[in-house]
């Protein structure tokens, strides 16, 4: 088993070995999956060069796929009136949650899988 630890409280069954092969495979398409975001990552910057020399319009289609290019996300720098206030509201959120009268909430259950570094 590559990872001793996820039946650290049961023996080598055919379960198990479903489990196994259910790992591996997940450790598979990770892997996959990173490379091929690498490869996208090139080819996006690639094709964002040629927008940018205005050689590419920044909406297209083809393939029955539409491609567009956004300048990212706009970020706001507040002045400091507004950042006291804000940190005012952090300060009373966190009091809120360590006296009980927040309510918390879960959202959906995930799994974060990632290799060891």
């Amino acid at each position: 088993m590559n990872c001793p630890t996820a039946l650290a409280h049961s023996t080598q069954t055919p379960e198990s070995d479903s489990l196994d092969r259910q790992l591996d495979r997940i450790i598979a398409i990770k892997t996959a999956l990173k490379s091929l975001d690498d490869e996208l990552a090139l080819l996006k910057d690639s094709i964002s060069a040629l927008v940018d020399k205005a050689e590419l319009d920044h909406t297209f289609s083809f393939n029955d796929w539409n491609f567009t290019y956004s300048l990212g996300r706009a970020k706001w720098k507040y002045p400091s009136a507004v950042n006291s206030i804000d940190t005012q509201l952090k300060a009373a959120k966190k009091a809120a949650e360590a006296d009980g009268s927040a309510t918390k909430t879960l959202g959906v259950p995930f799994w974060t899988i990632s290799e060891f570094r």
